[in-house]
């Protein structure tokens, strides 16, 4: 139990840094946050720093350079909950603390897996651009999350963002929610997951008085994906693809929808190249902005 007692200071730290991060954090329409789940098998600190450059096509022709940092804490069930959840002779049932991790990596052959019951990650990024009038443009996001594990196959959710992306005209979006998320296949080489959710959007968007779209709005959407995990069995090579909807529950024909494909090669133990095509699309998007958005990366990846 000491051992363990500090977790909560460093949680309430990891989430100070959250705030502080966010308004000076890139940004789409969608974010996918299946690409920001890295291994949480051992209690205590971990992250990555990215470095990237991108092409895009859409609604702006450009070149951008940025880079991000994930920072994570995952620590274990307090003795507590773990005699909650005791048999009658004080023997443990199965819980959280004592199977698959959070963030989905299983135990390989016959091995118990002993990932940590709790993960909360900070993701945050900015990159500019120059867009085909030269000019610069900065976008920015910063998303903050909590996963806790409940069974082998099923985990809860709570998150929290911010962005701003000049190129869409959005000044700012908040969003909010939870859901949950479920392990449909879990193999030593191949996962898939799939997640259901709700979340709370509030967005600004910086548009021309005469455009007849309102620049401010709050919309309820049911956030879901469908992820697809595939490992080479010397793990040096790792492919992800994701698909996301986000409908709004009041209008269903406006919805967002996200494919992205990333392909990862381990350099060295610590680094990795990154390789990201992201297709996003935006039923109805503000006057002015084309409906889909495609994009282009390359990235190096150092993680700790």
């Amino acid at each position: 139990m000491e051992r363990f007692r500090g977790h909560g200071a460093a949680v309430r730290a990891l989430a100070a840094s959250a705030l502080v991060a966010a308004l000076a954090a890139p940004a789409a329409p969608q974010v996918n946050t299946e690409k920001m789940r890295v291994g949480a098998n051992e209690p205590g600190w971990g992250g990555t720093f990215d470095l990237n450059a991108s092409l895009q096509q859409g609604n702006t022709e450009r070149e951008i350079l940025g880079g991000g940092v994930r920072l994570q804490y995952a620590w274990p069930r307090l003795e507590a909950d773990t005699a909650a959840e005791a048999g009658p002779d004080g023997d443990e049932t199965e819980g959280p603390a004592d199977l698959t991790s959070v963030t989905g990596e299983p135990a390989s052959g016959d091995e118990e897996a002993t990932g940590p019951a709790n993960v909360i990650f900070l993701v945050s990024n900015y990159s500019f651009s120059r867009a085909n009038d030269n000019r610069y443009v900065n976008n920015a996001q910063g998303h903050l999350r909590f996963i806790r594990q409940h069974s082998p196959r099923i985990s809860f959710e709570v998150f929290g963002q911010y962005q701003f992306n000049e190129f869409i005209r959005l000044e700012d979006r908040f969003l909010a929610g939870g859901g949950g998320r479920f392990a449909l296949v879990q193999g030593e080489r191949t996962e898939v997951f799939a997640g259901i959710g709700y979340m709370l959007e509030q967005e600004t968007l910086d548009l021309p008085a005469a455009l007849p779209d309102g620049t401010s709005s709050e919309h309820h959407r049911s956030t879901n994906y469908l992820t697809v995990r595939f490992n080479s069995e010397d793990e040096r090579l790792r492919l992800l693809q994701t698909l996301y909807a986000q409908p709004r529950f009041d209008r269903l024909q406006d919805f967002r929808l996200l494919s992205e494909t990333s392909f990862e090669i381990q350099l060295f133990r610590q680094l990795a190249l990154a390789i990201n095509l992201s297709v996003a699309h935006d039923s109805e998007p503000p006057a002015g902005i084309k409906e889909t958005d495609v994009v282009l990366a390359n990235s190096l990846r150092y993680s700790f």
